[in-house]
């Protein structure tokens, strides 16, 4: 789906995709509040609100990582609400799992085969920052689908390339240069942080993002950039009964 690169495919890319989440997972949460300047809150806003989720509702979170839009989501839905977070990373469960919400379950799981998720179950289904990281994308949002009820939304908040001149060279110098040697001081791994750039430049452009997730059962699907284009955020709708 994206263009030849670097990056290993498959199941070698999941792996060590897998590894690199693993051995980051305990200074996560602080590269990326460095990393956006902490405009990562504001973001995660952005989601729940394109969720329209109300409370006593229902919200599954993949590659949720550490927790922190699962935790967001939590508390769209109330106490009346139940949240799933699902991530392949185990030490990013533990971490997300030493924040405990009393309406939050974590399951380690393949995003692309939702084992033991029932079908049309949610009326919400978020993935923030994973997307690249999949290489089935058909898989991934085809999931989404399945598990939400008819009428549900999914929303997927990623990372990308800017159009713009001004937005272009920030991005260049920020995410190209400044964030691996941040990433390597931070977090002690510096070519987990050089991953970051890599994966954005082999991902889908936007339009095509889109498109892959209007054709595994979701319609309506829209998109905008956020934070001068480095930031886009897709959402879909599940066709509803009778639809």
């Amino acid at each position: 789906m994206g263009r030849v690169g670097k990056l290993p495919s498959g199941r070698e890319r999941s792996l060590l995709v897998r590894e690199m989440f693993d051995r980051i997972a305990g200074r996560y949460d602080l590269m990326n509040t460095v990393m956006t300047a902490g405009l990562n809150r504001l973001w995660n806003r952005r989601v729940v609100a394109a969720t329209s989720l109300n409370p006593g509702g229902t919200a599954l979170d993949l590659a949720c990582g550490t927790g922190s839009l699962t935790r967001d989501l939590a508390k769209k839905v109330g106490p009346d609400g139940y949240v799933l977070g699902v991530d392949f990373s185990q030490e990013m469960l533990r971490a997300a799992s030493s924040r405990p919400v009393a309406n939050v379950e974590y399951r380690l799981g393949d995003a692309t085969d939702l084992q033991g998720v029932p079908s049309d179950a949610f009326d919400a289904a978020t993935i923030a920052y994973g997307a690249r990281n999949i290489p089935d994308l058909d898989g991934l949002f085809s999931e989404m689908a399945r598990v939400l009820k008819p009428g549900g939304v999914a929303v997927c908040l990623e990372i990308a390339r800017p159009e713009g001149r001004l937005s272009s060279r920030f991005y260049g110098l920020w995410f190209d240069r400044i964030v691996p040697k941040l990433g390597g001081l931070i977090s002690g791994d510096a070519s987990a942080y050089s991953y970051l750039p890599e994966s954005v430049k082999e991902f889908v452009a936007p339009g095509e993002l889109a498109d892959i997730i209007g054709r595994n059962g979701l319609q309506n699907v829209t998109w905008r950039r956020l934070a001068g284009g480095i930031i886009t955020l897709h959402r879909g709708i599940k066709r509803p009964w009778g639809g």
